[in-house]
């Protein structure tokens, strides 16, 4: 009897790169379900996967750090850090399983972005190129998903997101219509001005998106703001996903984005014959920004770009501009593959991807700061041994487990995972220093500080004092 099981491994490198405090690469190793099908060919959900993980052995190779900026793609490539996740599955059941694995390796870091060839185009450099997946030695075939860049560290709600159809929520979907209609300020100051508008519709059936919004403001439950615009007379787009407006929306012009100070601006539709209201709908509008040379599939771009569209919406409004549905850069990437693992047999799957840490700059030398997931792990069905070797040059300054430091790099082992999460950075020297500048802004904070702390604790002392003198001085008046 064979089964067929779509186990959904989270076993990878998420790897957030930027010229930041340290976060780091981060990764995951976890089960979230699997399911089968019987003799009659019916659906059946399990609860666990019968599969076990009887040894993972970690290898991050980092021979080099990446630079914080790339002038040409040539330059990159010379780029080799990389971890490496061993899996020793084993299938103690008496039927084969066939499961389908995903592994999260992280977006692009923000050093991997704007890099040209000698000519000077924009390339879109393939960092996992060499890089493999194996079972038992054997390259086995993968295909590269994406998602939008918002880990949860919840497989229930991470792995989901790839899904193989188009996303929809609530009364918003691919087929919703949407509605554009554009408005300038025709009267009013000149320069730096804002306006904010109030909708007429329900949240539940209409969203709205403004073109150039800049923030949100909720001092008179207005839908949102726009401003940043140097040219007022210039016509703006406002977006209305779904059901119409019931009516005009309510503009207010101030000086300022502060939006305290109202002035003469008046904001209006610009005539039907100079730009017509125009219709769409929400999935053109979500691939709008989409371009095949980013290598995304058309149903995760959508998918990601549509969870953009709706974070952080406030009611009726939308906390985006129409160019923030451009998610190239907020790409998570998940290797997607298929592993058999025969009844009462064992298989071992390697997976390799790409590695960039988080670089901070305020020391000297900088710090590269790495960050590994390891308690989703604890969902499968048993875990055996755990091994871990940093393969460097490089100094081990700070670290979640006691490495042990040998020729090459350093190394940690033990029976079952290791509580927490792995966490761990390295520099070119054994103890890097705060840069001056840091320090010196610290003593400055820390130096006057107190004072700040201090003046009006003295003021308060000194008024309950004069409180006191002043009580005791009516009393001996009175007497």
């Amino acid at each position: 009897m064979k089964k067929s099981a779509g186990l959904l491994l989270v076993a990878g490198a998420l790897l957030l790169g930027g010229v930041r405090p340290a976060v780091g690469a981060q990764a995951n190793s976890a089960q979230s379900y699997w399911s089968g099908r019987d003799a009659f060919g019916a659906y059946v959900k399990e609860e666990n996967c019968p599969v076990t993980v009887t040894g993972e052995k970690l290898t991050l190779r980092i021979p080099d750090f990446p630079n914080n900026y790339y002038e040409t793609i040539e330059d990159f490539e010379a780029y080799q850090a990389n971890v490496t996740a061993e899996y020793t599955f084993h299938n103690p059941a008496s039927y084969d399983v066939d499961m389908t694995l995903v592994f999260p390796f992280g977006r692009k870091p923000d050093y991997l972005y704007d890099l040209y060839d000698g000519e000077g185009n924009r390339v879109e450099p393939d960092d996992t190129a060499g890089y493999l997946i194996t079972a038992d030695g054997e390259e086995i075939e993968r295909t590269i998903r994406h998602t939008l860049d918002r880990w949860t560290g919840d497989p229930s709600k991470d792995i989901p997101r790839l899904a193989e159809t188009k996303r929809a929520s609530g009364n918003f979907s691919e087929n919703t219509p949407v509605t554009i209609y554009y408005y300038r300020q025709v009267t009013g100051q000149s320069g730096f001005t804002a306006a904010t508008f109030k909708g007429l519709g329900n949240a539940e059936r209409t969203k709205v998106m403004l073109e150039g919004f800049s923030g949100y403001d909720s001092a008179e439950e207005r839908a949102g703001r726009w401003g940043n615009r140097n040219n007022f007379s210039e016509p703006f787009a406002l977006y209305v996903i779904g059901e119409p407006l019931s009516g005009a929306p309510e503009w207010k012009v101030y000086e300022n984005a502060a939006c305290k100070k109202l002035t003469e601006g008046i904001v209006e539709r610009v005539p039907e014959e100079k730009l017509p209201t125009e219709q769409t709908t929400l999935g053109e509008l979500l691939m709008s920004k989409y371009d095949e040379k980013y290598g995304v599939g058309k149903t995760d771009w959508f998918n990601a770009a549509f969870d953009a569209l709706l974070e952080n919406e406030e009611g009726l409004t939308l906390k985006k501009s129409p160019q923030e549905l451009d998610v190239s850069e907020r790409l998570m990437r998940w290797y997607e593959y298929k592993l058999s693992v025969p009844a009462g047999k064992s298989v071992v799957n390697s997976v390799t991807a790409p590695l960039y840490p988080d670089i901070d700059i305020g020391y000297t030398p900088p710090i590269y700061s790495y960050t590994y997931l390891l308690s989703p792990a604890s969902t499968w069905a048993e875990f055996g041994s755990f091994e871990l070797a940093i393969e460097t040059p490089y100094f081990l300054t700070a670290g979640s487990l006691q490495f042990e430091k040998g020729e090459g790099g350093y190394t940690y082992s033990q029976q079952g995972l290791p509580e927490g999460e792995l966490t761990f950075t390295l520099s070119t020297e054994e103890s890097p220093a705060r840069n001056s500048q840091f320090k010196k802004n610290a003593n400055f904070f820390f130096t006057y500080f107190w004072w700040l702390l201090l003046i009006p604790l003295l003021l308060l002392i000194g008024a309950i004092v004069a409180v006191v003198y002043l009580c005791k001085k009516r009393k001996k008046v009175n007497r």
